[in-house]
């Protein structure tokens, strides 16, 4: 029996490797084959491809098809490629989708192999038109992490389509990566001249905002190109493109001489190529640059010979919008016939009456950015042919205008996938929706001008609200969440360095790590948690009706601004009337502004100076609030503050609501409780989200530091300690108050109160707040669920950072908002320790109290100014302190001293001796 169980086992073992000899053998036929026919040549190349896709059909007969082989999948790729070159796009997708699904099995032995096929299926897609699709091949492509030029060639792709769609820093952060793996010049120069294309498009807009750091960055890349370019293997028409793009910034940054040398060598070179196209691209920035120097006459003829001339659209367009644009008149009724005409152009219309195209045919068009300029040029046009001659039809078609242009940037920004390009859009919608606001002032209709207002407040705050909230909901460990968050934050501070250092191979080692090290973590947070790293949350927008309903009583009112360096606009709501109103040559305004705030960070002022304080700021006030009986209208009232712009950073209790009498008596304070919101619509989102607590008082105070360059906080142990007496507190001081005890108990407590120093990083500008041992940044906080109904920054400046129009200050307030906090009371400047722990104190009384959140600051501010004098009641020391958010009151009581409890003791001992000795009374005389 064992021989012939051993003769069975031969057998098997046999007929095996017979099988795998006899299907190597085969599969090594088939690729004879399929290179036999793809070798063959025929003098006509159309005949040639339809007998070459015939015979590799005819091959794919004869095979068979349920062995998975890496043969029949190259079989299958081939057949595509030969359908593509035959004109039969759609088969050729199904046979490519077929090679890849058997590729895929085999995708550790022949990844490139797999990737060219990916590469062929993405370029169908985008000869089709398909983007959609293509991206995600791409994506796809480039999430296997190849060192093959298909996934080169995919990156470079991916970031091309994202600058189209708006998504521009995503686009420059995948090239930074590629740029930071790849040391072949050819690669390196290649991945610099794209890198120059985006900041190109970034720049080419006239109402893109500059950042001097994108400058330099571009000027570096500009060096290294022009350095090395001969020594690749590129065509020459890379580097003029480059030449271009580089024109672009400079114009954008005011170097028009270089700009039009750059323009003008890339115009002259694409001549002698003899590509009419791309040198009357280069003709038309020419003219643009002429109408900037007010040569009316060569820009003019610059335009005319692009309309002529070009056969592509979106240069012809260019050059009826820049002809009205620059149109050497007043007449704005003759400038609006050339936006409109651009439009239509770029959408290939060809009606004779003007239409504000959908937003759906705009985004089919593929031409939004290019669309966007030409839409903001005719509402701004519209809104000046008002001006010239009172009909208001054109405020009317202005506003159909603005409402078109905020759908595309809120589409575009909700496309985009980094917080940079978001900011970029929400950037590009301030200017316009100060337009809209106008035409709704013009028009008087303060609802609409109310959400324009919104939409220009705190956009991405109020998404990054939503987007948290709906991760909470999934149940990711807090571990992961935060570990995301850091590692983020660490790869945006290298990137960030890297883009200024982009030839430091040290920093490139450390970048191209760092985000191998981030992409393998959300890879397999992706597979643990799939859902999570999809979520993406559109932003829903307040109207003014339900701001008022649920956010004011009957003895509370609110106000909204809406500012930039020109103009000014507000709203004042109480629960009965609405007020819009117009402030009042602003530029004036925002000079006494600028000295108003100086004023207020100084601890002494001379005579001359506190009655200059006491006029700027009463004037101020007036140009705050300049509706009638407006002081009347907050007197004894709680107001509730949205500012804007340069707003956001001044504190409205500390305004002089009088020239004359006591000043300490004549604050705004002594008149109102004042709280602040970043806009209604982010307060909706914060409200949403239910508290849990499981204890009331955290406080940390580390008073002295390991980083010695931080002063030591002398009052600050006091203070903390004295925090104590509080019921179900916990005080952490000195080397207790770490980073780590901060990560373990912060999600537990209702209040969490920080005594320390607080800062902004010198290279990223992102805002910390300092423990013993280390930094929290402004990133790390996004990771932590926080269910506190008050944070306390009690540090210098924890209102401060990095200003971003349209979206206000990104600060420290900004990280506790986002993950769950309700309210933030923090600083606005360097707070003098003494009169800020009275304020402090005196606030927890009043909490105690059963006051309000803003009542509670209100009367600690007022106590503070009626015991002091002279130069103490200045804002300096008592008005850096703002709250931001819900103002509902927090119920808090003292723990019972030892007196206390010895007393209820003693007090409970004698009435049971009383009572035993009633009782014993009553027994004896039974």
């Amino acid at each position: 029996m064992e021989k012939i169980a051993m003769f069975s086992f031969i057998k098997k073992i046999f007929l095996f490797l017979l099988f795998c000899s006899y299907t190597a053998f085969s599969q090594n036929e088939l690729a004879q084959e399929i290179d036999a026919i793809l070798q063959t040549e025929h003098p006509d190349k159309e005949v040639g491809n339809k007998e070459k896709l015939q015979q590799l059909l005819y091959l794919l007969s004869k095979q068979n098809k349920t062995t998975k082989t890496p043969q029949l999948g190259n079989l299958y790729a081939e057949i595509g490629k030969y359908y593509y070159k035959n004109k039969s796009n759609e088969k050729a997708i199904v046979m490519l989708k077929k090679a890849l699904q058997i590729q895929e099995l085999y995708k550790k032995e022949s990844l490139e192999i797999l990737n060219k096929t990916r590469n062929n299926l993405a370029w169908i897609y985008s000869y089709e038109g398909r983007e959609s699709e293509r991206y995600k091949v791409l994506e796809q492509l480039l999430h296997d992490d190849g060192n093959d030029k298909y996934t080169l060639n995919a990156g470079i792709d991916v970031a091309v389509l994202e600058t189209k769609k708006g998504d521009f820093y995503s686009g420059l952060n995948r090239l930074n990566v590629l740029l930071a793996r790849n040391n072949a010049i050819d690669e390196e120069i290649r991945l610099r001249t794209v890198i120059v294309w985006i900041y190109g498009k970034m720049y080419e807009n006239v109402f893109a905002s500059k950042r001097p750091s994108d400058f330099q960055i571009v000027k570096k890349h500009q060096l290294k190109i022009e350095k090395e370019f001969n020594n690749t293997s590129l065509n020459t028409n890379d580097l003029y493109t480059a030449y271009n793009n580089l024109a672009n910034v400079y114009d954008a940054f005011g170097d028009t001489e270089t700009a039009l040398q750059l323009y003008s060598k890339v115009e002259s070179y694409y001549k002698t190529q003899g590509d009419i196209d791309k040198s009357l691209t280069a003709l038309n920035n020419i003219g643009l640059l002429y109408s900037k120097q007010g040569k009316h006459k060569q820009a003019t003829r610059c335009y005319q010979e692009v309309i002529h001339g070009a056969t592509a659209i979106a240069q012809i367009a260019t050059a009826y919008d820049n002809t009205g644009y620059f149109l050497n008149t007043n007449v704005p009724l003759d400038k609006i016939p050339y936006f409109q005409k651009a439009i239509q152009i770029l959408l290939e219309q060809k009606e004779t009456t003007f239409t504000v195209p959908s937003l759906a045919i705009i985004r089919e068009s593929g031409y939004q950015q290019d669309l966007l300029v030409y839409l903001v040029d005719l509402a701004y046009h519209y809104v000046e042919a008002y001006k010239k001659d009172g009909n208001k039809a054109y405020l009317f078609q202005a506003k159909a205008v603005l409402y078109r242009i905020d759908e595309l940037v809120s589409l575009m920004r909700y496309e985009s996938n980094t917080e940079q390009s978001k900011l970029f859009w929400i950037e590009k919608g301030v200017n316009t929706y100060m337009l809209a606001v106008e035409v709704c002032y013009g028009l008087k209709k303060p609802d609409e001008a109310f959400y324009f207002m919104e939409k220009n407040k705190a956009l991405l705050l109020q998404e990054n609200i939503k987007l948290f909230q709906a991760k909470l909901e999934l149940e990711v460990p807090k571990s992961l969440q935060e570990r995301e968050y850091k590692l983020h934050y660490e790869l945006m501070a290298l990137n960030k360095q890297f883009q200024e250092y982009p030839n430091d191979h040290l920093l490139k080692q450390k970048y191209s790590k760092k985000h191998k090290e981030f992409q393998q973590f959300m890879d397999s947070l992706q597979q643990k948690y799939p859902d999570y790293v999809k979520i993406k949350k559109e932003i829903e927008t307040i109207t003014i009706d339900k701001a008022i309903a649920t956010t004011i009583s009957n003895e509370d009112c609110f106000v909204t601004y809406i500012l930039n360096e020109k103009e000014g606009y507000g709203i004042f709501c109480t629960a009965k009337e609405k007020i819009m109103f117009k402030i009042s040559d602003v530029p004036a305004f925002q000079k006494n502004l600028v000295v108003l705030k100086d004023y207020m960070k100084q601890p002494i002022l001379d005579k001359n100076e506190m009655v200059h304080f006491k006029q700027l700021g009463y004037d101020v006030f007036k140009s705050l609030f300049p509706f009638k009986g407006a002081l009347e209208k907050i007197t004894n009232k709680k107001i509730i503050i949205v500012p804007d712009d340069t707003l956001l950073n001044l504190p409205f209790e500390a305004l002089p609501i009088r020239t004359n009498g006591v000043l300490s008596e004549n604050y705004l304070v002594s008149i109102a409780e004042v709280s602040y919101l970043q806009s209604f619509s982010v307060f909706e989102k914060i409200k949403q989200k239910e508290n849990k607590p499981a204890k009331k008082l955290l406080a940390m105070a580390p008073y002295q530091f390991e980083n010695k360059a931080l002063q030591e906080l002398l009052r600050s142990k006091e203070a903390m300690e004295a925090l104590g007496v509080y019921q179900s507190s916990d005080i952490f001081t000195g080397k207790q108050a770490t980073k780590e005890n901060f990560y373990k108990y912060s999600s537990d407590y209702e209040i969490i109160h920080l005594n320390t120093h607080a800062g902004i990083d010198s290279i990223t500008q992102t805002p910390w707040i300092s423990f013993q041992k280390n930094q929290l940044t402004l990133n790390e906080l996004y990771g932590i669920n926080s269910q506190a109904e008050l944070v306390i920054l009690d540090a210098c400046k924890t209102n401060d950072g990095e200003f971003a129009s349209g979206e206000g200050i990104i600060s420290l307030s900004r990280g506790f908002f986002y993950n769950g906090s309700k309210s933030v009371l923090a600083s606005l400047w360097n707070v003098n320790e003494k009169a800020g722990n009275e304020i402090i104190d005196a606030f927890y009384a009043k909490l105690k109290q059963g006051k309000s959140k803003s009542k509670a600051l209100q009367l600690a501010k007022t106590k503070y100014l009626k015991e002091h004098q002279f130069s103490e009641v200045l804002p300096y020391y008592w008005a850096s302190f703002t709250l931001t958010g819900d103002t509902e009151s927090i119920n808090i009581s003292k723990k019972m001293s030892y007196v206390e409890i010895l007393f209820i003791v003693l007090l409970l001992g004698l009435v049971l001796g009383y009572l035993y000795y009633k009782k014993k009374r009553f027994f004896l005389k039974k």
